[in-house]
């Protein structure tokens, strides 16, 4: 092997290192981040929500095996909430009439609210849609029949 080579190969796996670094910097310290799965950028958003039950008995929710989503049009805030001890991830998918969409998913323990916060375009509407997430094949698994909110008032 050349000494370009080799030295191409060890810049290459120090930013392989350095990158695993700052994504778990980055998780540890609170922040979410972005995934793409299946076409949509999915956060991972670890920002438990300690007064939800209190915040979202006054949201729209939708709620399926697994999964209760809601939306707090007030803060252009998701919050899920993983109902289900099975090692999946409760997902709230959604999308707005003007082209936007994604999903906020709750990667804390089941029992507990994950909060994601957007900035959504005033005057537009949004709807929830329920998933759950499995790590290890990196899908979706949506209820059947699948639940969807009605398009909601961003403002």
């Amino acid at each position: 092997m050349s000494r370009s080579t080799h030295w191409k190969k060890s810049l290459s796996s120090a930013g392989i290192g350095i990158a695993a670094l700052v994504v778990s910097v980055t998780a540890f310290s609170g922040q979410a981040f972005a995934e793409n799965v299946e076409g949509i950028e999915v956060d991972d958003s670890v920002v438990s929500s300690e007064n939800a039950e209190a915040v979202t008995a006054a949201l729209p929710c939708i709620a399926s095996t697994g999964v209760i989503t809601c939306f707090d049009k007030a803060g252009d805030k998701v919050y899920v909430k993983d109902t289900k001890a099975d090692g999946k991830s409760a997902v709230g998918l959604w999308r707005t009439d003007y082209g936007r969409s994604g999903g906020c998913r709750n990667k804390l323990t089941a029992g507990k609210w994950a909060q994601c916060n957007y900035n959504m375009r005033e005057g537009g509407n949004i709807q929830l849609q329920n998933a759950r997430y499995d790590g290890e094949t990196r899908k979706f698994i949506y209820p059947e029949p699948r639940v969807y909110s009605p398009w909601l008032s961003i403002n």
